[in-house]
């Protein structure tokens, strides 16, 4: 088993997540306000294994087609999957436009994308393949426990 160590940036204004990155650096710590310091309390929580609602969370979504496709996803459970496929059934689209709407996703745990798999396997993740396996991993570990 790989320990993974969660380098986790996310780029806030006006009490809003605009972006958010796994970067393999280490990044200074900028707590600038109320909403920055409960977000990032709730990060850490998460990435300890516990389970998160994020869902009041307010991000940026880049189009009106990939907003209808992530708000879907924001609604998968901790430690549960859904297929491209089913996604798509539920937005009425492809499970194609699926996946190009989560490459669009601009902030990643947040908005789950990392819950939306393949019928094939784990599928792709714009934060890496490593990287959604680690995610999905410490959610199946941790699976029901708040």
């Amino acid at each position: 088993m790989v320990e993974w160590s969660w380098n986790f940036v996310a780029r806030l204004k006006d009490g809003m997540v605009l972006e958010a990155w796994f970067t393999g650096e280490s990044v200074e710590e900028s707590v600038e306000s109320e909403f920055a310091y409960n977000l990032k309390k709730r990060l850490e929580r998460y990435f300890k294994g516990r389970a998160v609602d994020f869902d009041d969370v307010n991000v940026r979504y880049p189009t009106p087609f990939s907003e209808r496709v992530l708000r879907v996803v924001r609604s998968i459970p901790f430690g549960m999957v859904e297929s491209y496929s089913s996604i798509a059934e539920k937005v009425g689209t492809s499970p194609r436009a699926v996946g190009v709407a989560l490459r669009m996703n601009l902030v990643p745990v947040i908005v789950p994308c990392h819950r939306v798999v393949s019928k094939a396997g784990i599928g792709g993740y714009s934060q890496g393949e490593g990287i959604k396996k680690a995610l999905l991993e410490l959610e199946s570990k941790f699976h029901g426990k708040l």
